[in-house]
C-alpha cells in the first residue's frame, strides 16, 4: 500500500501554494476522467431516439397533422426492436443497433412515440407535440358582456 501525504496549508487558514494547488485539482480532474470512462459504463449505455420535428403546427386543434418524420436512432447492441406512436405499432427493425430513415406520421394530439423491444418494453420514447395557429380556449369575444342599454 502507497501513502502520500500532502500539506497545502499554513497556520489555520487554506492558503495553496501555486504547485500544491495544481497537483491537487490535477488529482480530481484525473479522478474524473477515470470514473467517466470506465468499462462497465459502455455496457450500461441505453438506446437514443431522435425524431424530427419535435413540433407539428396545424390550423386549429382536433385538425389532423401530416408529415415526414426523421426517425434515427442507436443502440449499443444489435436489437429487434419496433417504433410505436402511443400504442401503434409504426414501423420495425430486425438485428440492427442503428438506424435512419423516414417514417410517415400522422397525428391530431400530442402523442408519444417510443421505441420497444420484442417482449414490449419500452426502451427510450419521445414526445411530439401539436399546437394550433388558432386556439379556441383564448378566443376573442366579439361583443362586451354588458351594455348601457
Amino acid at each position: 500500500m502507497i501513502s502520500i501525504k500532502i500539506t497545502c496549508s499554513s497556520g489555520g487558514y487554506m492558503s495553496f501554494s501555486r504547485p500544491c494547488f495544481v497537483f491537487v485539482i490535477g488529482c480530481f480532474s484525473l479522478s474524473h476522467v477515470y470514473a467517466q470512462t470506465s468499462p462497465q459504463d459502455d455496457k450500461k449505455q441505453s438506446p437514443s431516439l431522435v425524431i424530427k420535428p419535435i413540433t407539428c403546427v396545424v390550423k386549429s386543434l382536433g385538425d389532423a397533422c401530416q408529415m415526414k418524420a426523421s426517425v434515427m436512432w442507436q443502440s449499443p447492441e444489435l436489437q429487434d426492436v419496433c417504433l410505436f406512436q402511443d400504442k401503434q405499432q409504426l414501423k420495425c427493425w430486425a438485428k440492427q443497433n442503428q438506424v435512419s430513415e423516414m417514417v410517415d406520421v400522422t397525428l391530431d394530439k400530442t402523442m408519444v412515440f417510443s421505441l420497444r423491444d420484442t417482449k414490449q418494453r419500452t426502451l427510450v420514447e419521445q414526445t411530439i407535440k401539436v399546437h394550433a395557429l388558432s386556439s379556441r380556449k383564448y378566443r376573442r369575444k366579439l361583443k362586451s358582456d354588458w351594455s348601457l342599454f
